[in-house]
């Protein structure tokens, strides 16, 4: 079995959504299950609606909702013209209903709790698996949709629920598993689930990919394949390094080091399932099926050193702990559960006898912590930083490769040099605005150019479940 997940630009529009029918047609034999996200930007509107309704704007929240509702039914009307005034009647229009009597909900009590807004952001995927299901039967494919709040069985932590594997696994083989094994093409919508008690949840924004690694471990498939709009996993974002080099292969550690560290590809939670279960997972760009992608994959251990990107995390705050008393065990735990409270997340920490520096992800955490150490110690608090990081392995130990990167970086200013705990990223803290320069010099440094090649002419090698497919791409 094959798990496919397609995001939120492969599922844009019209158009879009028939090349996905089409990827998937191509890959019938390998028995796939469909996950996908909500239409590009449908849950930053969403967001912004239940914002609206909450602080008293209804009208405005309801005109998106209807702006969403049209995107949806043109969709519709453009991929199956003979059945779209039904299907939207019967499948699509109930759904629109019950989100705006959500956001009048909302309006009516000026209040959006985490639970409310799980309701109201999984939406986005209910509509889009409605729509791609039914474009799918439309193209002659046995779709049939499936419910994903019927599958992915989470706790009640909204916002960034927790899934509940035991179950899920259980429901996955009396719901998803007969389907498949009938020839049917599964089609669930990502980032959404609920609880036991059927209480809508979300797996946190990225979420869908997560779904996708869930579902796969639970198939005991054999890949998962995760379609975006880009060509893989990269040597550095191609908007900043326009020489950025596609990564053919990665390890599932490299790649979720490089997850936390910034790169936008894949969620950091997502393979964690596949990894337990050594499943390949094969990132690819749907506009541009023919081209190899990067598969992500257990690989053996190694004392090579090797750097597989230069990611960049913006937006980072800095702050300078100053003990007075010096950093007792007492008082570094205190800080932490301080931090913890604030569910403020820290990115990376450093310390010495008296100073604690701490890269987090919110302004707000850091001014709360320099409340909490008012009396004990001073807190510096620098905004405007950013986080570049070579990532790869055995990248902070390895002398070549920080000598390297260093004498790449001689005039550049530096706040902060991060020697990474997992062997696996060296750090550097700048300032925002000099990020992108940082991010070009070490790329330059450490990934000098190459001639232009296209990906198809050095494919993945593939698992034994595609290799039917690249035969017949080649005939």
């Amino acid at each position: 079995m094959l798990v496919m997940k397609f995001g939120g630009t492969s599922v844009a529009c019209a158009e879009s959504i028939g090349r996905v029918a089409r990827i998937v047609r191509e890959r019938l034999h390998l028995q796939p299950v469909v996950v996908v996200s909500a239409l590009a930007g449908v849950t930053d509107g969403l967001q912004t609606m239940g914002a609206l309704s909450r602080d008293g704007a209804l009208e405005d929240a309801l005109s998106l909702l209807h702006g969403c509702e049209d995107r949806h039914h043109e969709a519709a009307k453009a991929l199956f013209p003979n059945k779209s005034e039904a299907f939207f009647k019967n499948d699509l229009r109930p759904l629109f209903d019950e989100a705006r009597a959500l956001l009048k909900a909302v309006f009516a009590v000026q209040e959006l709790t985490p639970r409310t807004l799980d309701r109201l952001l999984g939406f986005g995927e209910r509509w889009s698996s409605r729509l791609v299901a039914e474009a799918f039967r439309a193209e002659g494919l046995r779709a049939v949709h499936v419910d994903a709040g019927d599958v992915v069985v989470t706790d009640a932590n909204y916002s960034h629920a927790t899934p509940r594997i035991d179950l899920i696994a259980a429901r996955v083989g009396t719901r998803i598993r007969p389907r498949v094994q009938s020839g049917c093409v599964p089609v669930l919508g990502g980032f959404i689930g609920s609880t036991e008690d059927g209480i809508p949840t979300t797996l946190g924004r990225g979420g869908s990919d997560f779904t996708a690694s869930i579902l796969g471990a639970s198939l005991e498939a054999e890949s998962i394949e995760i379609w975006t709009d880009v060509d893989g996993m990269m040597t550095a974002d191609p908007r900043i390094c326009s020489d950025a080099q596609n990564i053919e292969s990665i390890s599932f550690d490299e790649a979720a080091e490089l997850a936390h560290f910034g790169a936008k590809v894949l969620h950091p939670k997502t393979l964690q399932p596949a990894m337990d279960r050594g499943i390949p997972v094969y990132v690819l760009n749907s506009r541009h099926p023919e081209n190899c992608g990067t598969r992500v994959e257990v690989t053996e251990t190694s004392e090579e050193g090797r750097v597989r990107s230069v990611a960049c995390k913006r937006g980072i705050t800095l702050a300078e702990v100053f003990a007075r008393q010096g950093l007792e065990a007492k008082l570094t735990s205190a800080i932490f559960d301080a931090l913890e409270r604030q569910k403020c997340l820290v990115d990376l920490a450093a310390m010495s006898r008296s100073n604690l520096s701490l890269l987090l992800n919110s302004r707000s955490g850091a001014d709360a912590l320099s409340e909490f150490l008012r009396d004990r110690a001073s807190v510096n608090v620098i905004e405007g930083s950013a986080l570049v990081s070579l990532v790869g392995r055995n990248v902070a130990r390895n002398p070549a490769i920080c000598a390297r990167a260093l004498s790449a970086l001689p005039n550049l200013p530096l706040r902060m040099i991060f020697h990474g705990a997992s062997d696996m990223n060296l750090s550097f803290v700048v300032a925002e605005e000099d990020a992108d320069e940082v991010v070009r010099a070490l790329h330059l440094a450490l990934f000098p150019r190459q001639p232009a090649i296209h990906h198809a002419e050095a494919p993945i090698p593939l698992n034994k479940s595609q290799e039917p497919l690249l035969a017949r791409a080649e005939a």
